[in-house]
């Protein structure tokens, strides 16, 4: 087997070291990188969340959102307060966030006189579909509530269509900007077209429901997506990851394939398929499809959501499984972590040096020791 042909990544979101402020900000970046590197990770991002709050950070802080009482609750129970989309977004596009994360990585690769892959992330179309105040787009409680800022939000976009509009805008222009900066790999955050029975919506869940809305983000992302060289992109989508926890523990696979297949990406996730709830149930649904001839596949062969550091032996046998799907071909196939590391800015369960050593024995697991 060719192991040179094993890519590595990670979905981008790493935790924060302790006492992480403006004024150490690059020095953490650059030891982050460093950590990436030393491991010998093919993709290296910024730490992901440095820059930010959180992975939706990038455009829900833009001006024209607002953390309200609406929130999202996961199968634990616990809350995430939401932006929500309340007047028009204030973007200057001569300012693009993702390029300022892809050249302040290049400045920490080129300290250590390194190449690597460079890896951004951004919200997908499907994903910000969701602040926008309609019930039919947006999953949030207290239901009753959502029409209050209906209210709002229509004196600026009447519909969720004309709040799209410039949502797609700024999406195209910020990946546009951030390939021209250097990066080799942006990858669109879709958790959403997994999470489709949260609040047990669909309990016992409705599979023609599940594949509806499957089918309806991959149009909107396709939208976007098609108008991007694919060969730059990826799509991750997970059952999600707060508090160790998750916003989906019904769903399956087979509610999404092979509807995921139609994104029009060059990598297809990374997706969770190693959560502790589901792990080798979920390969099955997998090889009932080929993935496309054009197309890689990026499966989560590591956990996030247990501090324990799998084995490498452990994860050897999952990466084994894995390669199954793609008929052993180890061109086909991306290895991953299943979710991002940092679940919680104030709370999280991993710790930087958890994550090292989780994605250390992946990449060993994959390649061998070095």
């Amino acid at each position: 087997m060719d192991l040179e042909k094993v890519r590595t990544t990670h979905v981008g979101s790493l935790p924060r070291p302790p006492n992480l402020s403006p004024q150490n900000l690059d020095k953490a970046i650059e030891d982050v990188v460093r950590m990436q590197v030393e491991i010998g990770l093919d993709e290296i991002n910024d730490g992901g969340e440095y820059r930010r709050q959180s992975f939706i950070s990038d455009l829900t802080e833009l001006p024209g959102f607002e953390v309200t009482e609406l929130y999202w609750e996961n199968s634990a129970g616990d809350r995430r307060f939401i932006p929500v989309i309340l007047r028009s977004i204030e973007y200057d596009p001569s300012k693009p966030i993702l390029a300022r994360e892809v050249e302040g990585i290049k400045r920490a690769l080129d300290k250590l006189g390194v190449r690597r892959r460079i890896k951004v992330t951004i919200l997908a179309p499907s994903f910000m579909a969701r602040v926008y105040p309609d019930p039919d787009w947006m999953p949030a409680r207290p239901k009753e509530l959502i029409d209050k800022y209906r209210q709002r939000a229509k004196q600026y976009y009447p519909t969720v269509d004309d709040y799209l509009d410039d949502v797609e805008k700024i999406i195209i222009n910020e990946v546009r900007a951030a390939l021209n900066a250097g990066a080799d790999v942006v990858q669109f955050d879709a958790p959403d077209i997994l999470q489709f029975d949260v609040y047990g919506e669909y309990n016992p869940p409705d599979k023609s429901k599940a594949k509806e809305r499957v089918r309806r983000a991959v149009e909107l992302n396709n939208e976007v997506l098609s108008k991007l060289p694919a060969e730059h992109l990826e799509i991750h989508s997970c059952w999600g990851n707060f508090n160790n926890s998750q916003f989906n523990t019904l769903g399956h696979y087979d509610d999404a394939l092979p509807e995921l297949y139609d994104l029009k990406v060059g990598v297809l996730g990374p997706f969770e398929v190693f959560d502790g709830i589901r792990d080798f149930e979920e390969l099955k649904y997998f090889k009932q499809y080929a993935v496309p001839r054009d197309k890689k596949l990026a499966l989560g062969i590591v956990s996030v959501k247990s501090r324990n550091v799998e084995p490498v032996e452990v994860i050897r046998r999952r990466y084994e499984a894995a390669l199954e799907v793609v008929s052993g071909d180890p061109g086909k196939l991306i290895v991953a972590p299943g979710c991002g590391f940092a679940s919680s800015a104030t709370n999280p369960v991993q710790t930087l040096e958890s994550a090292r050593r989780k994605l250390r024995n992946m990449v060993l697991a994959v390649k061998g020791s070095q």
